[in-house]
């Protein structure tokens, strides 16, 4: 008479398959996540590429419809549909947009900044542009971006991305 045994796993084999699981996933979850920064930073760009683009075709269309030349902020950008609406709530894929006009020569002069809504988490790297349509970026992590308003200037500590 034979004994039939039963088929299955040991525990020791289940521990062993769980410890090379968690192993896998130590190494993979760190690139995934640095994967997700690199495409919000990447998104950024792209966003203030696109506000470039807004901003040239507000003006010279006179999209306000005040028959002055002038940049309009992220809102009316968005009113006038020259950007979708969630760019033009301000928040996109882990970053917060601001875009306005000069304080004091709107029709000549705006700016826009890219800022990661959790720094190090959503983005290291902090962006801006303005009328020149160069995007920068700061090079170090934690060191948001200040633009002087009335003439739309950027820091020379900025380095302009792709360099």
């Amino acid at each position: 008479m034979k004994i039939q045994r039963k088929k299955g796993f040991t525990l020791i084999e289940l521990m062993i398959v769980i410890a090379i699981i968690a192993i896998i996933a130590a190494i993979a979850i760190p690139n995934l996540l640095a994967a997700r920064k690199n495409g919000n930073e990447a998104a950024a760009i792209g966003a203030l590429k696109t506000l470039n683009s807004a901003q040239t075709l507000y003006r010279e269309g006179d999209k306000d419809s005040n028959t002055t030349l002038d940049y309009g902020n992220i809102q009316q950008l968005s009113n006038t549909t020259m950007i979708d609406g969630v760019l033009g709530g301000g928040t996109k894929q882990g970053y917060v947009f601001d875009c306005r006009p000069s304080s004091t020569t709107g029709q000549f002069l705006w700016f826009a900044n890219a800022n990661p809504a959790a720094p190090t988490t959503t983005g290291d790297r902090y962006f801006c542009t303005n009328h020149a349509g160069v995007i920068y970026y700061t090079a170090g992590q934690g060191a948001s971006i200040v633009i002087n308003t009335a003439d739309c200037s950027i820091p020379t500590t900025l380095l302009p991305v792709g360099k």
